[in-house]
């Protein structure tokens, strides 16, 4: 159980893209646990942990890479943000494409009361069929509290927390996964 504990540092938040860019500054609660006394900073659902951008233009980004297959480059010229940055996004999103597919594939099923009807054509990329996974669990949701729609990218950042656009959230899994070619896929006992 998660107690008050004042507040986080400052920051500021990119928000919007091209000429619609603005600086926000976000100034998030944090929480004490109860049980290991350790705190918490507590950001909402549309703020990434370590992103300078809100996690709507993040999502622009990996959207218009898996659904147009633009370049980086590209990209970031439309979002008014630096090569660099967006090339990141992309690759951080990329990597961890296989422990997001899988976990948002079992969240969907599992909350789901026909999650098959939900999936939309295959992906030609495992980022895509990871937008794909996390896509279905939000209309999963949206479905179960009868919401318009809910936006994949908060309901990523929401079932699997604030590092959700981060290798790091998904390094875990990763390394319990086996890489491809290694001879050690499932079944095998060496």
């Amino acid at each position: 159980m998660l107690r008050p504990w004042g507040w986080a540092r400052e920051r500021r938040i990119r928000h919007g893209t091209g000429m619609g860019q603005d600086l926000q500054n976000h100034r998030p609660r944090r929480g004490r646990c109860a049980g290991c006394s350790g705190t918490h900073v507590l950001l909402g659902v549309e703020l990434a942990a370590r992103r300078a951008d809100e996690a709507a233009v993040i999502a622009a980004a990996v959207e218009a890479k898996t659904a147009a297959g633009h370049g980086h480059r590209r990209i970031a010229a439309r979002l008014g943000r630096p090569a660099s940055t967006v090339r990141g996004w992309l690759r951080s999103f990329a990597a961890s494409a296989g422990p997001i597919l899988r976990a948002f594939t079992a969240l969907a099923h599992r909350d789901g009361a026909d999650p098959a009807g939900l999936w939309p054509a295959p992906a030609r990329t495992p980022a895509g069929a990871a937008l794909a996974a996390v896509t279905a669990y939000a209309s999963v949701l949206a479905d179960r509290f009868a919401v318009a729609a809910l936006p994949w990218q908060s309901t990523g950042l929401a079932a699997s927390g604030p590092f959700f656009f981060s290798t790091g959230r998904w390094q875990h899994e990763l390394a319990l996964t086996p890489a491809a070619g290694d001879g050690k896929g499932e079944g095998s006992s060496g």
